[in-house]
């Protein structure tokens, strides 16, 4: 457990809703789930690549505690949204919200979403459970990806790097393609360059880097520029870019600075950090 992964996860998670509650001053703040990918993309290709080490990787278990960490929550969310949406949404709503539903559930809502026609459906921003195209896309990521490290372990350890490379390359090369705004956003291969950065750190070795205070400090400083200058607009991959370098500088510095330390640890930091998913399921349909 690292405290300040955990604090990237709150400043994450803060950014997202205070965009939400459209506060001009986090303009920038959907780049929050964008951390959020990377994050992920590394805590959990790090318990993979440990237990592949070890020789104790059980698919079976892996997907149990995947289910268990998503599942509980994410029905909790739907069972707390069905009263309200039922009592507050027009019937039209209803009815898209009630596919919202089972996309949500069963984890293909950033395609449920993306085929959405929104010039005739409600307003986005009363779309309850709109935000849960990026846990589908993140499930779905660690629905296939498993099974590729599985089989490259087993045929050359030693390609993994490689393979996870060339993922990253395909897919920034489509993000910089003429593709519709909409697939960019929602449609997965789009975003698993995000994943892969996470996936990618947990291989570079963080002891021969020697990364010093200045370089952890410039990622607080790249994530915290971005949130402030840049405007929504999912087509330019210069805000991702440099918000991924930023988490990614963090990531790869294993020191601790007191100064920084005295603030994960605090319980107010503490606490959103852990709660984040929480958070992130709920803010939507209460806003």
């Amino acid at each position: 457990f690292r405290n300040d992964i955990n604090g990237l996860r709150a400043i994450a998670v803060i950014i997202v809703v205070f965009y939400h509650a459209d506060f001009v001053l986090f303009k920038g703040g959907w780049l929050g789930v964008d951390m959020f990918f990377v994050i992920s993309g590394y805590l959990i290709s790090n318990i993979i690549v440990s237990e592949l080490n070890l020789g104790i990787f059980s698919f079976r278990k892996f997907y149990l505690r995947r289910i268990r960490r998503i599942v509980p929550a994410l029905v909790f969310t739907l069972l707390f949204t069905i009263p309200f949406g039922y009592w507050l949404l027009s019937p039209k709503a209803m009815m898209e919200y009630v596919g919202s539903m089972l996309a949500s559930l069963f984890f293909y809502a950033n395609y449920y979403f993306q085929n959405l026609d929104f010039y005739n459906a409600e307003p986005s921003k009363f779309m309850p459970l709109l935000h849960t195209w990026s846990l589908a896309i993140e499930e779905q990521f660690y629905l296939l990806f498993p099974l590729l490290i599985f089989i490259v372990y087993k045929f050359k350890k030693e390609l993994v790097t490689y393979v996870v490379a060339s993922l990253i390359f395909y897919s920034v090369f489509l993000n910089l393609g003429n593709y519709e705004a909409n697939d960019i956003f929602y449609i997965t291969k789009f975003r698993i360059w995000e994943l892969c950065v996470g996936v990618f750190l947990v291989f570079v070795n963080k002891d021969k880097l020697n990364m010093n205070k200045n370089s952890y400090y410039l990622g607080y400083i790249l994530i915290i520029g971005s949130i402030f200058y840049f405007d929504y607009q999912v087509q330019n991959f210069l805000p991702k870019l440099i918000t991924l370098i930023g988490v990614s500088l963090i990531i790869l510095n294993k020191r601790k600075y007191k100064q920084l330390e005295t603030i994960f640890n605090s319980n107010l930091i503490s606490t959103i950090g852990l709660s984040s998913y929480s958070i992130y399921l709920y803010h939507q349909p209460i806003f």
